[in-house]
């Protein structure tokens, strides 16, 4: 009977070789990538807060000023993100033996559940302003606002789109469903501002003080669907849900390796944390497979790797043969 070892393609473990040795230039050179945009992306929100924050007090626009401190609240998120892509790539160590990769759907949930927070904050001050009867506001400085915030988020959405494909990262990902959220809100006001200085530009009618209020409720209702998904997707990560799809990923691959060395039986466990995943096997071997050397478990390794279509650096896999059913 051989024991496979455990084989950590991101953490200190591994013997350094050429393959390896690229790969991990690309992915440091992919994780400063990173930290730029999430960098960039936080000063776009410093910026949209204050601006947020400043028009909504000068016009009395509650609905300005909850979108302002939302911004300020993801510049402290945003910050949040920057240090913990520092470490999501740093090696194992005595501390933190599972390197730091749990860091990242740990962040992405609590900048998920702080957004909703915020939400439900917001839906229940536009319900109170309602029925305390409404107010009016400046509705050219609400436009202004509106379309000089929204194409800020509008680049910014093309901006972390982009490199959220291109260097695939979750992080980025979360701030890249924040632009697009702010892009489809700004458009909502833009239509909501222009309807009253449309049909009423002397805020005479009734309906004119219920809208900024109204207008506050329905964004705080549309917001919280994006970070609700984020929070459950990234729930799952902690609590170490398997993937469906790499669990059948890895199935397929080792019934073909089965059939290829005459395995008896096997067993996989999956798992998913930020970018990064998680897979052990556990192999039943005959008593055909007792030849099997140190290299052959070796190749193994590199034959699931391959099939898995994957950088190894995201993988933490671990292959162990045993010849006692029990181990499975």
């Amino acid at each position: 009977m051989q024991i496979g070892v455990a084989k950590n393609n991101y953490g200190k473990k591994i013997r350094d070789n050429k393959p390896q040795t690229i790969q991990k230039s690309v992915h440091e050179l992919n994780n400063k990538k990173e930290q730029i945009v999430l960098k960039a992306t936080m000063y776009c929100s410093l910026f949209l807060a204050v601006l947020g924050i400043s028009f909504g007090i000068t016009i009395k626009s509650s609905a300005l000023v909850f979108d302002g401190m939302v911004a300020l609240i993801g510049v402290a998120l945003g910050l949040l993100s920057v240090v913990t892509s520092r470490y999501i790539y740093r090696q194992d160590d005595d501390i933190f033996q599972y390197g730091y990769v749990r860091f990242e759907p740990m962040v992405n949930l609590f900048k998920s559940l702080i957004l909703l927070i915020t939400c439900v904050y917001a839906l229940i001050s536009g319900i109170r302003d309602i029925m305390n009867g409404g107010y009016l506001l400046d509705v050219n400085w609400a436009i202004m606002y509106t379309l000089c915030a929204f194409i800020l988020c509008g680049i910014m959405y093309g901006y972390t789109t982009f490199y959220s494909k291109r260097l695939d990262s979750e992080l980025i990902h979360v701030d890249r469903a924040e632009w697009l959220i702010d892009c489809i809100t700004y458009l909502g006001g833009i239509i909501a501002f222009g309807w009253i200085l449309l049909v009423d530009p002397q805020q005479h009618k009734w309906f004119s003080r219920y809208v900024d209020a109204a207008l506050l409720v329905v964004l705080s209702l549309f917001l919280s669907i994006t970070p609700l998904k984020i929070m459950i997707a990234n729930l799952k990560d902690l609590i170490m849900v398997a993937p469906p799809e790499l669990d059948d990923k890895i199935t397929q691959i080792m019934e073909k390796l089965s059939k290829e060395y005459g395995f008896k039986d096997y067993d996989t466990h999956v798992a998913k944390s930020g970018r990064f995943f998680m897979i052990e096997v556990n192999i039943l071997a005959t008593n055909s497979n007792e030849s099997i050397s140190i290299g052959e478990v070796d190749l193994i390794r590199d034959k699931i790797v391959m099939n898995l279509e994957m950088p190894s650096y995201k993988i933490w896999l671990s292959v162990s043969l045993t010849a006692n059913p029990k181990w499975l």
